[in-house]
């Protein structure tokens, strides 16, 4: 029987791998469900996620473990919800019934699919602005700390609506 499983698994992945070999591009999908699952059922529903890749010939090739988040602004009432990605190879065909699929599902409050070059590597570098030069010796642990009082500001204020009243 192990050698039956075996061979099953074997050309389940030589159908994977042609499969990846032909017109497939690399996507990732990024959704947030909603909080209202259980944690304990969170994986379940991801589960069905990675299924509806799987079932339009995609291959998952890699996937990040489901965070709750605080989001940026309220999504159907909610102010958290979890957050998960997929990255996948697809043939382009069936890119967008991936999509229907995720948003029909009613615990997907937002999913958005982007295509990820073969060589794309999310790169974080400090960009330089010409002509802008660091001040020397000029840190955040260097800089002095200076202590304003409100009666200070008040008093700024008013200079300044003086000024420019005249």
């Amino acid at each position: 029987r192990n050698a039956l499983e075996l061979e099953v698994a074997l050309k389940n992945l030589c159908d994977n791998i042609a499969l990846m070999e032909g017109n497939n591009k690399t996507y990732e999908i990024n959704y947030l469900i909603t909080p209202l699952i259980p944690e304990d059922r969170v994986t379940d529903n991801v589960a069905v996620f990675r299924k509806i890749i799987e079932d339009n010939k995609g291959f998952v090739l890699g996937e990040d473990q489901v965070k709750m988040q605080k989001l940026s602004y309220t999504i159907n009432k909610f102010d958290n919800a979890y957050f998960g990605w997929f990255r996948f190879s697809v043939g382009a065909d069936v890119v967008d019934n991936i999509k229907k699929e995720f948003s029909k599902n009613e615990k997907v409050l937002r999913a958005l699919i982007t295509e990820v070059g073969k060589d794309n590597v999310a790169q974080f570098a400090v960009r330089k602005i010409p002509g802008m030069a660091k001040p020397e010796g000029l840190t955040s642990e260097t800089a002095e700390k200076v202590e304003i009082k409100p009666e200070q500001i008040d008093k700024k204020l008013e200079e300044i609506l003086k000024k420019s009243s005249l």
